[in-house]
């Protein structure tokens, strides 16, 4: 199984990878990472010499190089953690989130269907616990969104 890992450079992603190296050491992981503020590469220092591990510096956001990875791989998953994250980050340049976040998982969904890789998992996280807490929500009925209150 060869699986395209984004963000693979930050904190989860890197986490990510060392578990799938580990349990599954047939699989082939390419790390796709731009290496913005939230990734560092001496992160994955401890796998970077593992043969079924590649690491690319590239964007989502390119989406040439996307494609170029996408033709050399051909892989059978994807699985993005590339995100801008840091709420502060987005007062200050929210554009930044939008091409990320919006228009690189919009790129890589494109390749996915382009090259027909057929799992494409979106990994997301966030302080949804303070949308719930607001005084505003009380009224929400989240049982419907996700089963159960959080």
């Amino acid at each position: 199984m060869n699986i395209i890992v984004t963000g693979g450079a930050g904190f989860i992603g890197s986490n990510f990878v060392f578990h799938m190296l580990e349990k599954y050491p047939e699989y082939r992981i390419v790390c796709l990472d731009c290496l913005t503020y939230a990734g560092n590469l001496s992160t994955l220092k401890p796998v970077m010499d593992n043969p079924n591990f590649r690491f690319v510096k590239e964007s989502i956001t390119d989406r040439e190089a996307v494609y170029r990875l996408f033709e050399e791989e051909h892989p059978d998953m994807v699985v993005n953690f590339a995100a801008e994250s840091h709420v502060d980050r987005s007062i200050e340049d929210p554009g930044i989130f939008l091409q990320t976040n919006v228009m690189g998982t919009a790129v890589l969904l494109d390749a996915c269907r382009k090259h027909q890789t057929l799992r494409f998992h979106q990994v997301s996280y966030g302080r949804l616990q303070k949308v719930w807490d607001h005084p505003l929500s009380s009224g929400i009925d989240r049982r419907g969104i996700w089963g159960s209150p959080p």
